[in-house]
């Protein structure tokens, strides 16, 4: 069973599942502002939204990055985003309860199906292809929703969350985490993809990856991808 919440939407106004009138289920999404993943799933996600909330499933969406590690993930750029976008749904910030964790939440975005009673019936991604719309085949959220309206239960239950991590101080994936090991290609494209075109150019890249561009940069067209990031050679471990 999901935990509920209280949370700042954009608007000024704090909302929680229960406040939600009418609702037979939620698409509970966390999400962010600049996660090159979350950002190709924007139109989708509003379309999901437009087409499950009259059915009584609306979405309601999370940012749990903290903006002392993730500068454009505060509250003020979410209510930027909130308008740019015209987001149907609930954009919720979450600051000080980390719902995150009671949720098990890892990625952006990162999908929560829930029934009325705050079951939780389906986790994992929207649909089969990350980043390219044209190329969906399997919509998981609606497939599940449509199974939960016929009495079925949700076939797959659970599906792989494909995304950037969450950033929280001690969320294991925060600044502050000290394990060695490759870099996080995903990490890296969040960090310095700047112009958020899904690549880093050279200008954008930053530390050993500025060093280390003209060998990872494999067809010479001058950004690196994340098939290109996932080249990098592991951290050595600092000698004793």
């Amino acid at each position: 069973t999901a935990t509920d919440f209280e949370m700042l939407h954009v608007d000024g106004e704090t909302y929680s599942l229960a406040s939600i009138e009418n609702a037979k289920g939620y698409i509970v999404i966390f999400t962010s502002n600049t996660c090159p993943y979350a950002i190709a799933y924007e139109d989708r996600i509003i379309e999901l939204h437009n087409k499950m909330a009259p059915n009584g499933y609306p979405v309601v969406a999370i940012n749990s990055n903290d903006s002392s590690i993730e500068a454009g993930d505060g509250y003020g750029e979410m209510v930027i985003r909130h308008k740019l976008k015209n987001f149907p749904f609930l954009y919720l910030k979450d600051n000080k309860d980390a719902i995150f964790r009671k949720y098990g939440a890892t990625k952006t975005p990162h999908t929560y199906l829930l029934d009325k009673d705050l079951t939780v019936r389906y986790i994992g991604a929207i649909d089969d292809s990350a980043q390219e719309p044209e190329k969906v085949t399997v919509k998981y959220i609606e497939n599940a929703v449509a199974a939960l309206e016929n009495g079925l239960k949700p076939d797959p239950e659970t599906t792989k969350a494909i995304g950037c991590p969450i950033k929280s101080k001690g969320a294991g994936n925060a600044q502050g985490d000290r394990r060695r090991g490759p870099p996080n290609p995903e990490n890296l494209m969040a960090d310095m993809d700047v112009n958020k075109d899904n690549g880093i150019s050279k200008e954008e890249a930053k530390g050993l990856l500025a060093r280390d561009f003209d060998r990872l940069d494999a067809n010479e067209d001058g950004k690196l991808t994340l098939e290109e990031l996932s080249k990098m050679p592991k951290r050595r471990k600092p000698k004793q």
